[in-house]
């Protein structure tokens, strides 16, 4: 029985959800960042969880990445309630985070 080569046909690679270190990436300074800016453990613990979930549907979305978070939330379907004022507060807490560390200079290099 002749051995030859295996023919090869050319795959598309698997969409995974985003791996637990991209969004660690993120999560992690957040969340310190947050426990010197909320004293409210029980707030922070809601922030924490909105946020990563916005992450993680973030990182598997493949949008225009300038209106993701009006996308979010209207997918969220949330509006005017008190868990969509909630959100919208979660994700202001990250959008002022982000914007602090785009204001400091690296201190890596």
């Amino acid at each position: 029985m002749p051995v030859g080569p295996v023919p090869t046909t050319a795959r598309r690679p698997a969409v995974h959800p985003p791996g637990p270190s991209a969004v660690a990436d993120v999560l992690g300074p957040f969340v310190a960042w947050l426990a010197s800016r909320e004293p409210h453990e029980g707030l922070r613990r809601c922030q924490v969880r909105v946020v990563e979930r916005f992450l993680r549907w973030a990182a598997a979305d493949r949008g225009d990445p300038r209106n993701r978070r009006e996308r979010y939330e209207a997918e969220a379907g949330l509006a005017g309630t008190a868990e969509g004022r909630a959100m919208a507060a979660a994700l202001d807490r990250l959008a002022e985070h982000r914007h602090i560390l785009a204001l400091i200079p690296d201190l890596d290099d």
